[in-house]
Formats: C-alpha cells, sequence, structure tokens
C-alpha cells in the first residue's frame, strides 16, 4: 500500500487471507490469536488512514478493517468449536477402546477362571450319575446337562475375546466339500432329514477346527429350530471368487425385523437364537469374519431359514467323492 497506491486494499487483503491460511493448518490458543488479530488490525488500520490522509485510499475503506477482522473471528470460533469436538470425540473413543480391552481382559479372565471349576464339579456330577439310581440319578443328569452347557458357554465366551488376537487362526487349505461331509457324519445320530446338497469342488485357506466349529453352530442352530421330520441341507457354491457355505433348514424359519441383528453378539432377533444364549452366531460372524469373509442369513424358499459363510475360494480340487470312488476297492 505503501509502494503501489494505486493497489488500493489488495495488500491489506492478502495479509488476512494468509493469516487464515495459517490459522486453518494449525488452530492456534487464544491467546496467540487475538494478538495476531489486534496486530493485524491495528497495522492495516494505520495502513489505510495514512494513505487516506495522502488522499490515496477513501476513508470507508476503514471499514473493511473491522469487517475482515469479523470474519476471521468467525471463522476462528467455528475453527475452536470443530477442534473441540474433534477432542472430545477422540476422548470418548479412547475411553471406549479402554473399555472394550477392559471387558474383554475380564472374559478371557472370567472364562480361565471358570473352567477349572465347572470341569471338577462335572466330573463328580458324572460319578455320581454313573453310582445312583433313580431320583438321584435324574437329579445328577440335569446338573451334568446344566454343567455342560455352562462349560460351553464359558469356551464361547473365551473364544470371542480372543477372535482378534493374531494367533487365534491356523491356516491351512480345507477342501470344502470334505469339511462338511465331516459335519454330517458327526450330526448323523441326530433324529433330523440330513441331505447334501449342491457341492463345488474348491479349498480355501482356513483354521480347519475354527471353521468347523462355525459350521456346527450354524447345524446346532439348524437343529434347535425343526422337528426330527424336517430337513437340513448342507451345501457348498461359487459366487464371484467366494465359496458360499450354506445350512438350510425346514424349521419355524427368522423374523425379517431381526436379520440384520442376528450375528451381533448376545442378540436373539427372531426364532434363531430364540432360548439361546445369543453367542452361537455371533461365534460364526467372528470366525468367518477373521478368515477375511462374511456371513448373512435369510428366508428358505417353502419356509424355513438359510445360513451362509462366504469364504475367499483359495483353488480348485478333486472332489472328494470322486477321490474315493477312484481308490482300489472302491
Amino acid at each position: 500500500m505503501e509502494l503501489v497506491p494505486t493497489w488500493e486494499t489488495v495488500p491489506f487483503h492478502f495479509i488476512w487471507v494468509s493469516i487464515t491460511i495459517l490459522y486453518g493448518f494449525r488452530v492456534w490458543r487464544s491467546g496467540p490469536t487475538v494478538g495476531i488479530l489486534v496486530a493485524v488490525m491495528t497495522t492495516t488500520a494505520v495502513g489505510i488512514f495514512i494513505d487516506y490522509e495522502r488522499g490515496a485510499q477513501p476513508l470507508d475503506e476503514l471499514t473493511e478493517v473491522p469487517l475482515m477482522a469479523a470474519m476471521f473471528a468467525a471463522m476462528v470460533w467455528h475453527a475452536r468449536r470443530r477442534l473441540a469436538a474433534t477432542r472430545q470425540i477422540e476422548r470418548v473413543s479412547e475411553s471406549n477402546r479402554r473399555l472394550i480391552e477392559r471387558q474383554r481382559d475380564f472374559i478371557q479372565d472370567a472364562s480361565h477362571e471358570l473352567r477349572t471349576p465347572i470341569t471338577v464339579a462335572l466330573g463328580h456330577a458324572e460319578l455320581i450319575q454313573g453310582s445312583a439310581n433313580g431320583t438321584l440319578r435324574e437329579d445328577a443328569t440335569v446338573v451334568v446337562e446344566e454343567l455342560t452347557r455352562l462349560r460351553r458357554l464359558s469356551d464361547r465366551l473365551l473364544l470371542l475375546a480372543t477372535a482378534e488376537d493374531p494367533d487365534f487362526l491356523d491356516m491351512q487349505p480345507v477342501e470344502v466339500e470334505d469339511i462338511l461331509l465331516d459335519t454330517l457324519r458327526r450330526w448323523a445320530p441326530i433324529p433330523r432329514n440330513w441331505r447334501l446338497g449342491g457341492m463345488v469342488d474348491a479349498t480355501v485357506r482356513a483354521d480347519r477346527d475354527r471353521l468347523a466349529l462355525a459350521i456346527d453352530a450354524l447345524v446346532e442352530n439348524a437343529v434347535k429350530h425343526t422337528q426330527p421330520d424336517q430337513s437340513i441341507e448342507l451345501s457348498a457354491r461359487d459366487q464371484d471368487g467366494m465359496v458360499v457355505v450354506a445350512v438350510s433348514d425346514e424349521g419355524t424359519g427368522i423374523d425379517p425385523a431381526g436379520v440384520n441383528r442376528l450375528f451381533e453378539r448376545f442378540s436373539r432377533g427372531g426364532s434363531a437364537e430364540g432360548g439361546g444364549s445369543g453367542l452361537g452366531l455371533a461365534i460364526v460372524s467372528a470366525i468367518v469374519g477373521a478368515h477375511g469373509g462374511s456371513a448373512r442369513a435369510g428366508l428358505r424358499p417353502g419356509g424355513g431359514s438359510v445360513f451362509e459363510l462366504l469364504l475367499p475360494e483359495t483353488e480348485r480340487v478333486t472332489p472328494a467323492r470322486e477321490r474315493a470312488s477312484a481308490q482300489p476297492g472302491k
């Protein structure tokens, strides 16, 4: 303004834009902000007043000083509010993280501590069950069943608590058809119409024991909600580079309003988890999520429900049934 009076207030505007940009990169404390604001206002006002005295600027240019300062102050106010909100969110997030860690540690510790007394009590109850007669034997049977259920609940809580650990999975190639055939063999004694549906000759990279546990949880859920004369079918298919393992049944079906919450911990949305702890499907979600896949549920055409595990496909393999038929003597 001093060197080139014809530029009017261009340098003055440049100063305000510059400090605004600088403030946007780093929100200053209140003291430095007020100091810089007063310094810039004073300097620019003096410069414009000197130009006015020389006749280079009209007097109304002085009104731009408080206007620009007010705009800058408004921007400072919004920036500081945003900064305060961001810090509050960070504090809440950190608090939630610590709370989740404490809950996780508590579940791990409690599950470990419960396993020993449950095992000891279950052993004594089984001894009484085996040696007693009549009413005492019936009572011991109830105790054994409830302790077994409590031990299973403790194991599931421990599994959920460790699902995010780096060593949670022992990955290896697993043939999809093999693991489904093994599942059918384990559950065959349960009176249901068991079926092996469509099958894909593929293998996935997975922890065989964990994946079998997830499929067992789906089958257990299907058994709970079907009658002995109803069907439960296991199948597998390809879908967009994923292997879809499905467990479908002719049971009571799913409440559509609760489908989105079925795989949440302690959820009992619809009939799929009715009467249970709400952990079975949460374990399914945790295991398949650790494998880089997902789980979903829906209604089965004609009645019943279908639960599916989506797993990344590794490669195609020779189907187990073909390998068995090719062996000598088969």
